[in-house]
């Protein structure tokens, strides 16, 4: 490694050799930058999945050329909010400590929105060391839990946290979006600080690795093969079943079509999380039959499972529209498959969908639509074919690790030129 490389350090909570999606894209950029830079990583220790927090891991390791080092932040259970919050308090204030002790004002920090307080220690450590930091927004807050319900606009709370986060916006460098929608949310919301810079916002869209998924036809899946999805129209939806994401629409798509008697086109949710069992319980209450549940799968039959369907599934409740963006979006462009984004009119989803002519956008709630599109796809094949073809198309011109790396790689000298 050359010596005089510009160094960067990226703080995430998750990092290899966790499979939550936020550590497989830090995990590509981190080793896609070494090299051009002498990347470190600051991360916590395994606690995505149950019993992650009895694996053992190294404190320091050399990952493909990048330094890795694991804070020993609790590991409490994640799904109780309150242990969720003291993960969140002990990990923030390690990375401050850390990057107070032994980092140089020529640093550059990429620091990321989850978990919520996290940037709080590259902003403070800015103040005290003169770092440079880029905020990189996956959620934004306190945006996301007052439009989820989980807290309100106007409590205490939701006040102290909307000043500390335009310090947070106001003081970084460099502030990273996901796509145009949320861009525009955060210009609109900073449009009367006289502070803070429109130059600084950058859109870096998050990606998916084109040669790990890739376009596989049904007849050679091995999955679809198992269960039984070769001979009906599948749609499908893959991840987590969080509190927004829009699955009913599509639930209740299946059902009028089933009362038209169409039994050949069935969907197919893979995956846990908060609003599995209620969905469960509404397609039984409903009667539904061609609604099917499975478990999450190992990430290595990831290329499997994204293509063992005719079309990709990607729903968003229209509250958080510009707080966040789907990385099940890139994942279904890779597959090469139809998408139905069952999203807010302004999402960037049902933007990029529209765009590039891959799917349709639909409005969250409009059954009726969505199984009008889903029984077209289904009877043209061609068509279907035709939308997945630019599905792919658009991902390997736009949404590539590459095309990724290199915005990242643009970002980072710019900053350190101006450190």
């Amino acid at each position: 490694m050359d010596e005089n490389a510009p160094r960067i350090t990226i703080v995430t909570e998750y990092f290899h050799p966790e499979e939550a999606s936020t550590a497989q894209l830090l995990t590509s950029l981190a080793t896609g930058l070494q090299g051009d830079f002498d990347v470190s990583v600051l991360t916590g220790r395994p606690n995505y999945h149950p019993g992650d927090e009895t694996e053992s891991v190294p404190t320091r390791e050399q990952h493909k050329g990048v330094s890795v080092e694991r804070l020993p932040a609790t590991r409490l259970d994640k799904d109780t909010l309150p242990f969720r919050v003291v993960n969140w308090i002990t990990f923030t204030l390690l990375v401050f400590w850390r990057l107070v002790r032994s980092r140089n004002s020529d640093d550059v920090v990429l620091v990321l929105s989850n978990p919520p307080l996290l940037p709080l220690a590259a902003w403070a450590a800015k103040r005290l060391c003169g770092i440079s930091y880029g905020y990189l927004i996956y959620d934004m807050y306190p945006d996301f839990p007052v439009a989820l319900g989980m807290i309100s606009e106007e409590s205490i709370v939701a006040r102290w946290w909307e000043r500390v986060m335009r310090m947070i916006y106001r003081d970084a460098d460099q502030v990273v979006v996901l796509g145009d929608s949320m861009k525009r949310r955060l210009m609109s919301k900073m449009d009367d600080d006289p502070v803070f810079s429109s130059n600084t916002v950058e859109v870096i869209p998050n990606w998916e690795d084109g040669d790990f998924i890739e376009p596989m036809p049904k007849s050679k899946n091995s999955f679809a093969q198992e269960k039984g999805l070769t001979d009906s129209f599948v749609l499908l939806y893959s991840g987590n079943i969080g509190r927004f994401h829009e699955l009913r629409t599509s639930i209740d798509a299946i059902g009028l079509l089933e009362e038209r008697g169409r039994d050949d086109i069935e969907f197919v949710i893979i995956g846990e999380g908060a609003r599995k069992a209620e969905h469960q319980r509404y397609v039984e209450q409903q009667g539904i039959r061609n609604v099917r549940f499975l478990p999450f799968q190992p990430m290595e039959r990831l290329p499997e499972t994204l293509t063992a369907c005719d079309a990709s599934l990607v729903g968003i409740i229209p509250e958080v529209e510009g707080m966040c963006v789907s990385s099940k979006l890139y994942s279904a462009l890779a597959a090469g498959r139809p998408i139905l984004a069952v999203v807010g009119e302004d999402d960037e989803v049902g933007g990029v969908v529209r765009k590039h002519d891959c799917g349709r956008h639909i409005q969250p709630g409009d059954a009726e639509t969505a199984a009008e599109t889903l029984a077209e796809w289904a009877d043209n094949p061609t068509l279907s074919e035709d939308l997945g073809e630019h599905a792919r198309a658009s991902f390997e011109a736009h949404y590539t690790q590459f095309h990724a790396v290199e915005a990242y790689r643009s970002l980072f000298e710019q900053m350190h030129a101006h450190s």
